[in-house]
């Protein structure tokens, strides 16, 4: 379990570390050069988890509308922004911005690269959650917003709420792209699906690289 933890906090250290260096600069050794670093967060693992071959609810979501999943969260995706990729033609880049209240009195572990994947034409795929390039554009993105919203990366604390994103790298053309949201990971295998339709997506044109 240590080993797990220790690899997940790594691998969101680097992507992390990534993201400020592009927006700091390499070379910055001024006393506001670490202004900008983030800290890793990885969620707790327990010793005995849920089977992952074990069935779950595959619960239907759409852009907009709040969800109540089981009276324990609501869930809104509030709505879905394409970035501008610069030259790449064969990726896109999008961000997905949630609010999430947990109504439990029990905090849940919410990460981005735990408990988000998604589905390219059937095909489950974790890693478009998970690359480096989407983490930096996306940071690029909020930063010249002057928004400090950060990617979800955190324990939703009992009776409260939170809102950040989800970035994801997708193929530059699909039939069905899906972003799976499974809020109880390692306890259940319930998984939240919202549908991405070319017509939802919000455009932002200038250029972040």
């Amino acid at each position: 379990m240590k080993h797990f933890r220790q690899s997940a906090a790594l691998l969101l250290s680097a992507i992390l570390c990534c993201s400020a260096v592009a927006l700091s600069g390499c070379g910055d050794t001024s006393s506001n050069a670490g202004d900008d670093t983030l800290s890793a967060y990885s969620p707790v693992v327990p010793d005995s988890k849920i089977d992952e071959n074990e069935p779950g609810e595959i619960v239907d979501a759409t852009v907009g509308t709040p969800l109540n999943y089981q009276d324990k969260l609501d869930v809104t995706l509030t709505k879905i922004i394409e970035l501008d990729a610069g030259n790449n033609t064969e990726r896109r880049i999008l961000l997905a911005e949630f609010t999430i209240k947990n109504k439990t009195d029990t905090a849940v572990d919410c990460s981005t690269l735990t408990h988000f994947s998604a589905s390219v034409d059937g095909t489950v795929k974790k890693g478009i959650v998970s690359q480096t390039t989407a983490a930096i554009l996306a940071r690029k993105y909020y930063t010249k917003l002057g928004s400090d919203m950060q990617s979800l990366n955190q324990a939703i604390e009992p009776g409260t709420s939170i809102s950040g994103y989800v970035y994801m790298e997708v193929p530059s053309s699909w039939d069905e792209l899906k972003l799976i949201y499974k809020p109880y990971k390692y306890y259940s295998n319930d998984t939240i699906e919202f549908p991405i339709v070319e017509s939802e997506l919000e455009h932002y044109t200038e250029p972040l690289s």
